[in-house]
């Protein structure tokens, strides 16, 4: 009778054993599957960027080099200035991304011939920022 009893005991400790590490397993799991969610949201999110930034690039190089400050404001988020309206919504088609801002640098001046554009989008995603740049010379000649 104790043989049978102590068989039965280990039985159930391999039991507890098994259950406890296909639970962690399953946590484990459980925690890569998320993350690797993320990753293809993000990743997702960045092919959109990437897209706009195409669009704005486009756009900037159909423009002629006099109307390059007044299409494209230095610095200003979505292109908007002092209270105006936005500029650069139309031209992507809506913005996508959560929180996103597009924002269009002349380097070094907007007085510069040549200059250097550069188009920055940026959004957030799960507390977190996000933000894809390019860039492109323009010269007065070019036109």
């Amino acid at each position: 009778m104790t043989t049978r009893n102590g068989l039965k005991g280990f039985i159930l400790v391999e039991t507890l054993v098994a259950i406890g590490v296909v639970a962690i397993a399953g946590v484990w799991l459980m925690g890569a599957y998320q993350s690797s969610l993320q990753l293809a949201q993000v990743s997702e999110q960045m092919s959109v960027a990437v897209n706009d930034l195409k669009d704005m690039m486009e756009r900037i190089k159909t423009t002629s080099f006099a109307n390059l400050q007044t299409d494209f404001p230095n610095g200003a988020v979505n292109g908007i200035v002092g209270g105006g309206a936005d500029k650069y919504g139309a031209i992507l088609g809506g913005y996508t991304l959560a929180n996103e801002q597009v924002t269009v640098t002349h380097v070094p001046t907007t007085a510069a011939d040549p200059r250097e554009l550069i188009v920055q989008v940026s959004w957030t995603n799960g507390g977190r920022t996000y933000q894809q740049s390019v860039s492109t010379m323009r010269t007065s000649k070019a036109n």
